[in-house]
């Protein structure tokens, strides 16, 4: 990940990987973290040293996969923020592997207005199936699920493609590398999961002789 921010849209940063429960197995992944502070902070974007527009908050919790062999993702988040202390939040993608309510475990919210977006949650309120009005950054959009939940990359391709922030030269190659190692990661611990539907997908696609 410091690989992909680096070839792409940062200078020089470094994100930190902390044992948080040795006997859990659990690692914390962000920038800034330590073994005194585990709490992530956003990874000024640019390039160039000059002071940066915005902010991208970068953090991992990992723990072991239900198989206790190979770590997986347990909670994951992206933030754009105008500000480094978190205050200023613009938009947040957040996954959660075994969300604790009912909203979806992965799930982007947005920090804005919208006037006709009021008027559907005032008449679901005054309908009684929704509680008292909420601004729009407090509802919870699904977006792919576990298993196709947005990625760093996406995030970083979306801030390059929206001009939200400079780019390096060669951006795509990085963000298409990572990718492809993402996506046969995540294909893996589906095969992983689901042996016998992939063995009838390869049967029915005449891949191996069984």
């Amino acid at each position: 990940m410091t690989d992909l921010l680096n070839r792409t849209v940062t200078d020089g940063i470094r994100l930190k990987s902390v044992i948080a429960n040795r006997r859990a197995t659990t690692v914390h992944v962000g920038y800034g973290s330590s073994s005194k502070d585990l709490t992530a902070k956003p990874v000024p974007l640019g390039i160039r040293r000059t002071p940066p527009a915005c902010h991208l908050l970068v953090a991992y919790i990992l723990g072991l996969d239900p198989e206790q062999a190979h770590l997986a993702v347990a909670k994951s988040q992206y933030g754009l923020y105008l500000d480094s202390d978190r205050q200023k939040m613009l938009v947040h993608w957040d996954y959660t592997r075994d969300p604790e309510n009912d909203y979806p475990g992965a799930h982007v919210q947005v920090n804005g207005d919208c006037e006709h977006f009021d008027t559907l949650t005032e008449q679901a309120r005054s309908a009684g199936r929704a509680s008292p009005m909420r601004p729009l950054r407090d509802f919870h959009f699904p977006v792919g699920g576990r298993r196709f939940r947005p990625t760093l990359e996406d995030v970083i391709e979306f801030l390059v493609v929206e001009g939200l922030a400079e780019k390096r030269d060669g951006f795509e190659v990085a963000v298409a590398e990572h990718r492809a190692r993402w996506e046969e990661r995540q294909l893996r611990a589906a095969v992983r999961r689901f042996p016998d539907i992939t063995l009838q997908q390869l049967r029915e696609d005449r891949q191996i002789q069984v």
